[in-house]
């Protein structure tokens, strides 16, 4: 069987500025017609992969191919990409068609042709009725739209986006996150995308890679990262988790720090091994003391605060060295108990992961 060629590998990757190590070591295939996300924190390198592979930036050492063609110290305009910063960058003077069209002209590509492809674009986008308006007409949302038809219009093989949302307001955001998704399916290219916003890497992407410190921490599919996160990092950084700090005991329970033991599948990590039990909110439940599944690990702690989200309500409860967060998806009649009660939390065997601390 063979292996279909990645629109994007990367192998070794590592770029250095002066004595600082910006991505140290990647290793990354990126299929082709995937909608890929890199996720990280500022400054942990994933902005500087993705200027390497627009050309932006040339790599210190490693091979970046793309479409099995070595690339690495090729320009961006012999790079079959196209690149969207949150910044768009539009010509004011220009009309939408204008600049949609703009870099087609550049390539002495016919006027005729340049504002037919130019259409096309505009109506992926659904800017259909605007091709007259300038960018000072428009809203954020809309100058969006046109950035991301002047790159389509080229028909590259892979679209790079770096953090093009990152300037609108939350509702349009979200909208933009569907309309993205659905655009990547219908136009079938590869779309590279970076963003800090762990929610949005979740909802839209077909494979999120973590990226810290320049390092790439895991590669994996949203469930993946959430259910699975390969450290305490990436389960720290993915959606809200509490981590309960203790030691791989040689029983295979894990020994948290105010001495209860819980049983949790220890991945045979050799005892006395630091761990960190991560417990999602979602998956944690409150009881009154003694009402708790005798056979469910727990802890025992007092309700600290209820914070209410509309449609969920998230209860803190202070542990001995500790606070951990309890969400109840299901208000339907559900009454809290008051402030300052004495309750247990306890979940289910397969709801915790430990991760290495």
């Amino acid at each position: 069987m063979t292996v279909p060629e990645a629109a994007v590998a990367l192998n070794g990757i590592i770029k250095r500025f002066g004595d600082v190590t910006a991505v140290d070591r990647v290793d990354l295939n990126i299929a082709d017609g995937e909608f890929f996300a890199l996720l990280g924190p500022s400054g942990c390198g994933k902005t500087t992969t993705l200027r390497m592979i627009a050309g932006l930036e040339f790599p210190t050492e490693g091979s970046l191919r793309i479409f099995g063609d070595e690339v690495g110290t090729l320009p961006p305009d012999k790079r079959p990409v196209n690149t969207v910063f949150q910044s768009y960058a539009l010509f004011p003077h220009m009309t939408v068609i204008q600049n949609v069209a703009f870099g087609l002209r550049m390539q002495k590509v016919a006027k005729a042709e340049a504002n037919e492809r130019a259409l096309e674009a505009i109506r992926l986008v659904k800017m259909d009725g605007k091709e007259a308006r300038r960018p000072h007409q428009l809203s954020g949302g809309q100058q969006q739209r046109v950035a991301l038809a002047r790159a389509l219009v080229n028909s590259p093989k892979v679209l790079l986006l770096d953090e093009p949302l990152g300037a609108l307001d939350l509702k349009l955001r979200q909208e933009m996150q569907r309309e993205l998704k659905t655009l990547q399916r219908e136009v079938g290219i590869t779309f590279v995308f970076v963003t800090h916003d762990q929610e949005e890497a979740l909802t839209m992407s077909d494979r999120i890679g973590v990226m810290n410190d320049g390092e790439l921490l895991q590669v994996g599919t949203p469930e993946e990262i959430y259910e699975r996160p390969a450290n305490r990092f990436v389960a720290d950084f993915i959606g809200q988790t509490n981590l309960l700090d203790g030691t791989v005991e040689s029983d295979g329970t894990v020994c948290l720090r105010n001495g209860a033991r819980v049983p949790v599948n220890t991945q045979s990590l050799a005892a006395g091994t630091p761990v960190a039990v991560s417990l999602r909110p979602e998956r944690a439940q409150l009881h009154q003391p003694g009402q708790q599944p005798a056979d469910l690990p727990h802890v025992t702690g007092r309700l600290e605060q209820h914070t209410y989200l509309g449609n969920a309500l998230v209860l803190t409860v202070a542990l001995d060295w500790m606070t951990l967060d309890v969400r109840v998806e299901n208000l339907s009649g559900y009454s809290a108990p008051a402030l300052g009660t004495e309750v247990v939390v306890s979940w289910d065997r397969d709801a915790a992961v430990v991760v290495r601390a």
